[in-house]
């Protein structure tokens, strides 16, 4: 190994949506100050992992794109231990989630803005940074323009990440929006964009459905902002990193877990996720003095939240089996030479089925009355109650799903069923459809503590999911919805058995199934919370300085504030091109305009 140290203007640590745009940013800034950007996984470059089709199956079949996290024992889900895939390797998450873009509620982004004192979080603004990240296709079959119909200047057309619907839709999908009229659930007819908003170019409460990240018949990640990466950035693969340097509470640089050394000239921003980076953090140094004592790691800042505050939207589901060509899945699914067609089609030219089967995905968000009038609504702090009545926050999602998961979860050698059919067995006749509703503005919180001082081990994460009150009445009464969706005479008609939840309930029998079946979206976010300048408690600034270390940053989901209502890639990417924008701004290192 070479004795030499390498020094690079800036390090940053994770090449997930929010290192890798970050990464990007700064590199083909106009002074080209040199960017290292170290990611602990592979290079991920098998284009068999990016077939729209398997968007839903390659988290789970690719064991080196994952770094295989469950949780610690949920005590009060019957000591289940929950599914906590994250990526790994460039790209990050966006290598191997379902590759849904929804951005949230706008209110949610005036609320984070209060939080943390920064209009740059404001909706106004957000919603023109999110431009610069995209090029959005618009493009919907022309039968489906009554329940989608995206206006092209609500969105960027110049942006890194392309974005698309699958063309043709699947049979079924314009079920769902008809089924959400039919139950009084209601649709979004407006721009496509997933975002409750009082601004009518965007999409109000009801059932939508986002654009999908691929195009062309490829799945678009964050690895797409290295393409093509200019000189002065360089990406190191297969490099886990074991701690950040400090000298006198100064970030210098970082130290892999191979022994070698990178200087940072200017900062280290850790990019590594809401799991890694507090464990990173506590490795370094960094964290609350109790937990570090336990590993005998030197404290030499202490911060007791970091690893605390984790939030993350937890769900439960129900399918419903249908009569036989109802959709087309199963019979796909089941013909082998059907199957090898598709795959040599995609092969030869990135054309076909794939780039349909399974690739769209209709969500719904939803306000409640049963919620709004619970005495656990009544228990909340008079400020949360005042956020959850605003006109744009739902309080639950409600997705379709048109693809069973077989096999989700391996605890141990043991294999437990699919979530969303329970015990049934599908068989090669049926048709089906899955329907999932997840907890939005959640309560609970957890942590993310370590196992030891060896970088290698896996943290101990506790997500405590659905532990808080609030929590278990939201997804009480959004699997009520969820039933009452699945029941609607579109689907009834056609509809064989409900299977995977009951069909009714008490709160406590739908508690004990949701209890037992319950899932992560895999939204962990804010174990390094941002915070206004000052505030004792936040481990950034809005500037997304860690508090009390100079030159080092963290800019990834672990610092945010707040879950928004909407599933995360979206504010992953947010956050990097934020922290670009600022750092550009700070460091004077473009001439164009400034946030």
């Amino acid at each position: 190994m070479s004795s030499t140290i390498e020094e690079y203007d800036f390090i940053i640590v994770g090449a997930g949506a929010s290192g890798a745009t970050l990464a990007s940013s700064l590199a083909r800034s106009a002074h080209r100050p040199s960017v290292l950007i170290l990611e602990a996984g592979g290079g991920n470059k098998d284009g068999q992992n990016i077939v729209p089709a398997d968007r839903f199956t390659v988290a789970f079949s690719q064991p080196s794109l994952n770094w295989g996290y469950k949780t610690a024992p949920q005590k009060h889900l019957k000591g289940q231990q929950i599914d906590y895939s994250r990526g790994k390797g460039l790209g990050g998450s966006t290598a191997i989630n379902f590759s849904c873009w929804i951005v949230g509620a706008d209110e949610d982004y005036d609320e984070w803005a209060r939080k943390v004192g920064d209009t740059d979080w404001e909706w106004k603004s957000v919603k023109e940074r999110m431009k610069r990240i995209e090029t959005y296709h618009i493009e919907v079959p022309e039968e489906h323009r009554k329940f989608i119909n995206a206006k092209q200047e609500d969105h960027g057309t110049n942006g890194p990440l392309h974005l698309s619907y699958a063309d043709p839709w699947e049979k079924g999908i314009a079920e769902v929006f008809i089924a959400a009229g039919e139950t009084g659930l209601g649709t979004s007819v407006n721009n496509g964009n997933p975002i409750g908003s009082t601004d009518p170019s965007v999409l109000t409460i009801g059932m939508g459905m986002g654009a999908s990240c691929m195009y062309k018949g490829t799945r678009t990640t964050a690895s797409d902002f290295l393409e093509n990466a200019p000189s002065n950035l360089t990406i190191k693969t297969d490099t886990p990193i074991a701690k950040v340097l400090l000298s006198s509470r100064i970030a210098t640089g970082v130290k892999t877990i191979d022994g070698h050394t990178y200087r940072a000239k200017k900062e280290v921003i850790l990019s590594a996720g809401a799991l890694n980076t507090p464990q990173i953090l506590m490795l370094s140094g960094i964290g609350p003095a109790d937990e570090l004592a336990k590993h005998n790691i030197p404290l030499l800042h202490e911060m007791n939240d970091v690893g605390k505050n984790m939030q993350d939207h937890a769900f439960c589901g129900a399918s419903i089996i249908t009569k036989p060509g109802t959709e087309g899945r199963m019979a796909y699914e089941t013909d082998p030479e059907a199957v090898k067609a598709a795959r040599a089609q995609h092969g030869k030219d990135k054309t076909g089925l794939l780039n349909s089967v399974y690739c769209s995905t209709p969500m719904g968000y939803f306000k409640n009355d049963a919620v709004v009038k619970s005495k656990e609504f009544a228990a909340l702090d008079k400020q949360t109650q005042e956020h959850l009545k605003k006109p744009t926050i739902p309080h639950f999602e409600i997705a379709t799903i048109l693809k069973i998961v077989q096999d989700v979860i391996l605890i141990g050698e043991k294999h437990l069923p699919p979530l969303y059919i329970g015990s049934y067995e599908l068989q090669p006749t049926d048709s089906y459809l899955c329907a999932l509703n997840f907890i939005m503005n959640p309560q609970s919180t957890g942590t993310v503590t370590l196992n030891s001082a060896n970088p290698s081990d896996a943290p101990i994460i506790d997500p405590r999911l659905a532990s808080h009150p609030y929590d278990r009445r939201v997804l009480i009464e959004g699997y009520r919805e969820l039933v009452r969706l699945l029941k609607a005479p579109v689907f009834e008609k056609d509809t064989v058995r409900m299977v995977g939840g009951p069909e009714a309930g008490t709160d406590e029998e739908i508690w004990e199934y949701c209890s037992t079946t319950i899932g992560s979206s895999w939204h962990m976010c804010s174990t390094v919370r941002m915070g206004k300048r000052g505030d004792e408690k936040a481990c950034v600034d809005p500037d997304f300085k860690l508090n009390g270390v100079k030159n080092l940053r963290v800019v990834d989901l672990s610092v945010i504030p707040l879950l928004p209502n909407n599933h995360t890639q979206s504010t992953a990417y947010l956050v990097g091109q934020t922290a670009a924008e600022k750092l550009i701004a700070e460091y004077g290192l473009d001439n164009r305009s400034k946030l």
